[in-house]
Order: C-alpha cells, then structure tokens, then sequence
C-alpha cells in the first residue's frame, strides 16, 4: 500500500485533550470526530499569526482548493482594473467575437465582468462541475459558455456557473498576453510568500480559475489575510483597497443565509465575515471582528457543506 494513503482522519477525544486549541480550533476538531468528518488539516490566524495549527500528516501539502480559487480570480480582477486593462462593464462577447452572431441572445449579448463576478448571468444552469463527465470530455469550454441558454437579464438572478470565472481569466488572458497563473506569479502569489504557484489549465491552455489552483493550508491562510487587511499583505499593497471593498459586498442574495459578492459569499447572519469554499471541505473563513482566518482543507465526500457552517459558528467563540 503507499505511503501515502490515509484513511478517515478523525480526531480523538484525547488527542483534542493534550493540546491546548483555542475554543474555535477545539470546538471544530470536536465536531468533525463526532461527525467522523475526513479533515486533513486546520489552521486559526489572529492578528495576521497562526495561533492554532492542527494536521494530520507529518508535512503540509499542497492539494486542490477547488472553487476557493474563486477568491483569487476576484484578486486577478482587481489588480487588472488598477492596470488599466479591464473594466467591470466591458461586455464578454465584445472580448471574443468569433463566438457569436447576429443570433446571439440579446441576454448574453449583456453580459459584463461585473455578471460574471457576481454569478449573475443569466444562465440557466450551471452547466458543468470539476468532475462531471463534460469535464473530461468537452475540449472548447469557451463554445460551451457561448452556447449555453441565458434565460434572465442579467443581474437579475444568480446562478453558480464554473465557466463565468474561466470566461474571467480568459478576459484577463487576452489583454495582458500571458495565461492568469503567469500574470498573478510575481504580481500576487510570489508578493505574498505563495512561491512557484501551482494552477492547472483547460484543454486549449488557459487556467481554469474555478478549479486546479493547488495551495496548503497556510496559503490559504494568506488569501484569506489579504482579503481580511483590504488587500495589504507583508507591507505590500497587493490588490486595490477600493477594490476589495466593492468585492465583499453582498451583491446578489443566494437564499435567506447567504449572499455572493464578487466570487466571494457573504453569510448574512454573522457580521463581517466572508467564506470561500471549494469541493470536498475546503474552507477559507474570514472573521474581520475578530481580526481572524481561519482555514480548513478536508476530503469529505458527502457532508463538507456542514464544515462550512460550522466553522463559521464557531470563529465567533474568540
């Protein structure tokens, strides 16, 4: 067997014990062992320093944060505007011509940056997800955008679709030259001690951005911190601070619990505090009362969304 299969990693009641977590840390590991939750690796930053810290391998390593990379494509986003490269109204059909005709729908024909960042589309469904058969399969995920059924004006309802944020680093492709993993290496990810980043490509070459970027838990911890400092990490000014404000605003309303900013969901029930997540229990939770990120990654088949809540809950014990 290798050396590096693991089975269910739950925790024990004594290993909780013996160290001494503060009360978010201590209150999730005590849920996940109750709930028999496969967690990987946890991680509680207050103040910009990791005060809890809890794994289950000997050294941390880098996995698939799925859609958590939603957060830094609204990063990308950011600095491109203050480049003077995008802008939040230019309309997707006007980047990529070859995709459409006098037949387009009028409702896609609409779309801008600012649909795409706020899953507002339009879209009647959210098409493919990171291991559906298409995924596999379908080599034009561009042609897949385009060919879609946009059936609401859009702003006018939300819908999670993966390709709105590939169509954003295609967006962002085009005008800077170079694929997003290239332009955010020196500008993001090596500015804020994510060295030699890691973020997988489509079929024809451009960066997923929904899914494929590969980080620990501390680098995760360090997004979660720039968006927690207004986009300011290790005395640099990294993404505009004007920017990162219009990002975690609540924008389209999900349900009764949870809105959507810019690729960012806001839970309405707790003040300030924002949650990136992605498939199989990875979390980015940010706490801006308690001045707090804490940061989670699991491989939960069936019940991470709990994880998500739950963590949530219980940042507000600090």
């Amino acid at each position: 067997m290798s050396d590096f299969y693991h089975g269910p990693s739950a925790v024990s009641h004594s290993a909780v014990s013996e160290k001494k977590y503060l009360p978010p840390m201590r209150a999730f590991l005590e849920f996940v062992n109750e709930e028999k939750l496969d967690l990987l690796y946890a991680q509680l930053r207050i103040d910009n320093l990791v005060r809890d810290d809890y794994t289950t391998h000997p050294l941390k390593t880098r996995l698939n944060v799925f859609t958590v990379s939603e957060g830094a494509v609204s990063l990308a986003v950011g600095i491109a505007i203050e480049e003077g490269l995008i802008s939040l109204n230019d309309k997707i059909c006007e980047y990529f011509p070859e995709y459409t005709s006098r037949e387009t729908n009028e409702n896609l024909q609409a779309v801008t940056l600012e649909h795409l960042l706020t899953m507002s589309t339009g879209v009647a469904s959210s098409l493919f997800i990171c291991d559906d058969a298409a995924r596999y399969t379908v080599k034009d995920w561009m042609q897949c955008f385009f060919d879609a059924a946009y059936i609401h004006k859009p702003g006018t309802a939300f819908m999670h679709c993966n390709l709105n944020t590939y169509m954003i680093c295609c967006m962002i492709e085009k005008k800077a030259g170079t694929n997003l993993l290239e332009y955010l290496r020196n500008r993001l990810f090596e500015n804020i001690g994510i060295g030699n980043p890691d973020w997988l490509p489509c079929a024809k070459g451009h960066i997923m951005g929904f899914n494929g970027l590969y980080l620990t838990v501390e680098e995760m911890g360090m997004l979660g911190q720039l968006f927690l400092n207004k986009g300011t990490l290790n005395w640099h000014s990294i993404v505009p601070r004007s920017y990162i404000s219009q990002a975690i605003t609540a924008r389209m309303q999900v349900d009764a619990d949870i809105s959507y900013g810019y690729h960012i969901w806001v839970p309405g029930h707790v003040p300030n505090t924002l949650l990136l997540k992605g498939r199989f229990g990875q979390g980015i939770i940010i706490n801006a009362d308690k001045n707090a990120v804490f940061t989670f990654q699991a491989l939960e088949g069936y019940r991470y969304e709990e994880m998500f809540s739950k963590a949530v809950e219980f940042l507000q014990l600090l």
